[in-house]
């Protein structure tokens, strides 16, 4: 951690994110989502490192300080306008240890394998064969993947390399735009509305996504989703606060919802009606009748009971080609 802090000490953020006009770079990730991936990471001096995204150039200034001028990082991306972009600035910058590449990273970079360590700033579909090929005996890869086949069901987790399989580390809460093999042109449809499965609304749009909901086109309950009114609740905490169980235990009913101009929602739905936590402000819900709201205060009292299990008491299992999260004790 403490070469982490100086690695962000010493690398000016502006420098990569903002262009030349000033506006900020779309292909840009927050510090705090950097800064968990490459925690997970725990890339050492001497590393030699995939790094798939290149994005603005920021996180690979930062791990070449991670692996000093004894280590690499080869760093991938679809978009050959960032990839030149990147080289230039690290050849500005007298940064030596960075190589950036136009290609599709799921296939990794075989000329350059073995790595030491491997991070996807973007989310496959399922995980290429390719990395963990490509990754050392004993390393580690990190990468976002979504556990739960709904909206803010995308994890970032981590995985240590064990007898040619992958064995789980760590999860935490950011999510990224599914990987492509052309050049993204329009953010805002890969965007987390992406994952909607209902959609109404015209001047105020509203949107949920649910597994039920992937076979229901159910404008009635779109009209009263749309038309419910937040209220006050006795839970103290937020929605988000809750979803690392919801996640693991994924029950049947986990939703999650937007209302333009308010805050995401999470929490039960059936065809029927729905009890939604608010996902970023504590004692705040919206709830369509007492049925629904009895059976989220079941999942908020089962939670409770077992200690009310954040991020950190998760850990990533993979079934065949997916991901999904378990609590750590198999609680």
């Amino acid at each position: 951690m403490e070469n982490l802090d100086w690695a962000f000490q010493n690398t000016n953020r502006d420098d990569f994110v903002l262009q030349e006009n000033g506006k900020r770079i779309t292909q840009s990730t927050a510090n705090s989502g950097i800064r968990n991936g490459l925690s997970m990471l725990d890339a050492r001096e001497g590393n030699r490192v995939l790094e798939i995204g290149t994005g603005s150039g920021f996180s690979g200034a930062l791990l070449s300080y991670l692996v000093g001028s004894s280590g690499s990082v080869i760093s991938l991306d679809i978009e050959p306008t960032l990839t030149k972009r990147a080289n230039r600035l690290y050849k500005e910058k007298d940064i030596h240890s960075v190589q950036c590449i136009t290609r599709d990273g799921r296939l990794g970079d075989s000329d350059h394998a073995p790595f030491d360590r491997i991070i996807a700033w973007t989310t496959p579909q399922e995980i290429p064969n390719h990395w963990i090929e490509q990754l050392k005996k004993d390393g580690i890869i990190v990468f976002p993947f979504q556990v739960v086949p709904i909206a803010r069901g995308i994890v970032t987790v981590s995985f240590k390399k064990v007898n040619n399989g992958l064995i789980g580390q760590s999860v935490s809460d950011e999510g990224y735009i599914p990987m492509s093999s052309e050049p993204v042109t329009d953010f805002k449809a890969l965007g987390i509305i992406s994952y909607a499965d209902l959609i109404g609304g015209d001047d105020t749009p509203v949107w949920a996504s649910g597994d039920w909901m992937k076979h229901s086109d159910n404008q009635n309950w779109l009209r009263l989703y749309y038309g419910t009114k937040p209220e006050s609740s006795s839970f103290k905490k937020t929605g988000s606060d809750i979803l690392p169980y919801l996640l693991a235990k994924n029950s049947q009913g986990l939703t999650f919802g937007l209302k333009e101009d308010e805050s995401g929602w999470i929490g039960y739905s059936s065809p029927d009606g729905f009890a939604l936590l608010s996902y970023h402000y504590p004692e705040k819900w919206m709830i369509s009748d007492q049925n629904h709201a009895q059976i989220l205060n079941g999942w908020i009292n089962q939670w409770v009971l077992v200690n009310e299990p954040s991020y950190k008491d998760l850990i990533p299992i993979i079934t065949k080609d997916n991901i999904k999260v378990e609590l750590k004790g198999g609680d």
